[in-house]
């Protein structure tokens, strides 16, 4: 069975790309954007892009460590 990757979800939970989980585990080891854009040799925009697709996958309110908080309690 095909699935479109833009809108998975299983259960009622969004289902995220590896680099989305990859970059939620850096966030949970306490990265900061510029620091994961380095690690993963890419820019802060893009990780901020990545993280922007988390928070509307998982609908968390966008206020600001909302995302962070979220991580420590789910993840």
């Amino acid at each position: 069975m095909k699935v479109n990757s833009k809108s998975n979800k299983t259960k009622g939970m969004a289902v995220l790309s590896v680099s989305e989980h990859e970059i939620l585990c850096l966030i949970k080891e306490g990265y900061t954007s510029p620091q994961i854009a380095e690690i993963r040799k890419c820019s802060s925009r893009t990780i901020e892009k990545h993280r922007s697709n988390i928070i509307k996958k998982l609908n968390i309110p966008s206020t600001q460590n909302s995302l962070l908080l979220w991580v420590y309690k789910h993840y």
